[in-house]
């Protein structure tokens, strides 16, 4: 056709249609983006560049120094189970199984040490001198019995007599006290008793306050 005839008139004028732009290729979906390529070396570059962390650089090394040494870490040691608490014991200490056996530590010197793990009998400290005897349960009658040295010490109850004819030493009673014999409170006992937390008796005479608050006199064998 005529290029004459592509023109068109059109209110008196001579109007000449613009060819149309040309459409670049489309490309393959095969083949990346440029810009998508671009901007992924640039994410890579970033990290490429990031700086190390000192911190994570000191555990690397010290784990290489681990594996270079052969050395392995071990886990701390457990804290030891909750249980009975465990009187220390030295050579010099008698450790007894209390079944009511009378008589325990007749005879102590000092130095020495009984343990009483249950019930005592009668007669405990019998003659003592020195030493320590330890009962975690309840003694029998006559505890102290002539002891004029050492510590008798009863965590549970006494019986009756508590304390005859003592001379020295200390009684100590935390529990309950069937009755006092009349002569632990003579002027010749020049030893300590005590009973329930409260001093009743020291060096040859009674303590006022220990005595009123545990109404002692009622207390008396008669």
């Amino acid at each position: 056709m005529p290029q004459e005839l592509n023109k068109i008139w059109n209110a008196g004028k001579l109007f000449e249609p613009k060819p149309e732009p040309e459409q670049p290729a489309k490309q393959p979906e095969s083949e990346p983006n440029p810009s998508t390529i671009k901007r992924k070396k640039s994410v890579i570059g970033a990290f490429m560049d990031k700086q190390e962390d000192p911190f994570k650089e000191k555990v690397e090394a010290v784990l290489k120094g681990i594996e270079e040494s052969g050395e392995e870490t071990k886990p701390a040691s457990a804290p030891a189970m909750a249980g009975k608490e465990e009187k220390p014991v030295s050579p010099d200490t008698e450790v007894i199984v209390g079944t009511g056996q009378n008589k325990i530590g007749k005879n102590l010197a000092t130095g020495k040490s009984i343990c009483v793990e249950g019930n005592a009998g009668d007669y405990i400290g019998d003659d003592m001198s020195g030493g320590k005897i330890y009962v975690e349960g309840n003694a029998g009658e006559r505890t102290g019995f002539f002891m004029f040295g050492g510590e008798i010490h009863v965590k549970g109850d006494s019986g009756n007599n508590t304390g005859v004819f003592m001379g020295n030493g200390t009684l100590h009673i935390d529990g309950d006290v069937a009755s006092f014999d009349k002569t632990a409170f003579r002027p010749d006992n020049k030893g300590t008793i005590i009973w329930k937390g409260q001093t009743i008796w020291e060096n040859g005479q009674k303590v006022e306050h220990g005595w009123t608050n545990l109404k002692v006199k009622e207390k008396i064998a008669k």
